[in-house]
């Protein structure tokens, strides 16, 4: 059988299942785990869904949401994991790795090229515009109903990943499968209000604080904006609010990679790497243990912040 198959009967079959994403969850991310949920509970069976992190407010229209709890919030870990849109399950937080100790099958499903295939069957493909499409894939295969809900948990993580549809990941199958879940039911006015016409005021203040922070190098071929911890703070956001301040440099023209840099109160660097045609960013996040996407990619780095800036800047450069 394909990977689609043999995932598709272990869920068919299952009827205890834990539906675990990665932590600072995106729309990929929650709708993927969300629409998962969603089928597998309307056939029946018992599903928790689990992220670290809490649900960002401008994802919490989507359906089911409500439900998803912290992994301490867990009382039993059921025998079937699933893990969606994580490279790894260290991506899904600390804790993790017992989880596999104590459950009898871990299904991977994700479209990352860094994802280390650790699962017992594995469902991967970087083709995917966002793990929704082999999720969708998996879910005809059970076969389970595509309600109006599940259809706008998954358009949902297809307009996010790729941009509004606009990325260099979204294909000919993208575009099928989002006219596919409009006929479904997908609530396109809800998303529509969600994601782009309900910007929280404290991501504007941050957007303007952040934006004087603005350089470039490389003879303008990089560019990126740092989000210190006290910009943070006197804006009076929260870290979900620095989330896509990396299209900006990216934006400008003759940019090539666009960087945003954010402070941790650990003393570690949130780095966000995209690019536009050249550049691998997955190959500049892979030397600093971080992963991704050819053009959309990211890291964690221990350290100052003018030092992680520096680090991240000339691996950048060496690699443009």
């Amino acid at each position: 059988m394909t990977a689609v198959e043999s995932i598709a009967a272990a869920l068919a079959a299952a009827r205890d299942v834990a539906v675990v994403s990665h932590i600072i969850p995106d729309g990929d991310c929650l709708g993927s785990t969300l629409a998962l949920t969603l089928a597998l509970r309307q056939r029946g069976a018992r599903v928790v869904a689990v992220n670290t992190d809490p649900v960002p407010e401008m994802f919490q229209f989507l359906p089911g949401q409500e439900t998803i709890v912290p992994p301490e919030k867990v009382e039993e870990i059921p025998p079937l994991l699933v893990m969606v849109d994580s490279t790894d399950m260290e991506r899904a937080g600390a804790g993790f790795s017992r989880w596999r100790e104590k459950t009898r099958m871990v299904i991977n499903i994700d479209h990352h090229v860094s994802n280390t295939r650790f699962g017992h069957l594995n469902l991967v493909d970087s083709r995917a515009a966002a793990t929704a499409e082999l999720i969708y894939a998996v879910l005809e295969r059970i076969p389970a109903t595509i309600t109006p809900a599940i259809a706008t948990c998954l358009y949902t993580a297809l307009a996010t990943d790729t941009g509004s549809f606009q990325y260099e990941n979204c294909t000919a199958t993208t575009m099928r499968l989002a006219a596919r879940l409009m006929e479904l039911g997908a609530d396109l006015s809800l998303i529509r209000e969600y994601l782009w016409e309900r910007k929280p005021l404290a991501s504007i203040r941050l957007l303007a604080a952040v934006l004087p922070t603005l350089t470039l190098a490389c003879e303008g071929r990089i560019a990126w904006l740092t989000v210190s911890r006290a910009a943070l703070e006197a804006a009076g956001a929260r870290p979900e609010h620095a989330e896509g301040l990396v299209n900006y440099p990216r934006s400008i023209a003759g940019v090539e990679v666009g960087l945003l840099f954010r402070e941790l109160p650990d003393g570690q660097v949130k780095v966000s790497l995209r690019s536009k045609k050249i550049v691998d960013v997955n190959a500049v996040a892979a030397r600093f243990g971080g992963g991704g996407h050819r053009r959309a990619a990211g890291c964690t780095v221990k350290g100052d912040l003018e030092d992680v800036v520096a680090m991240i800047v000339a691996a950048a450069g060496e690699e443009l």
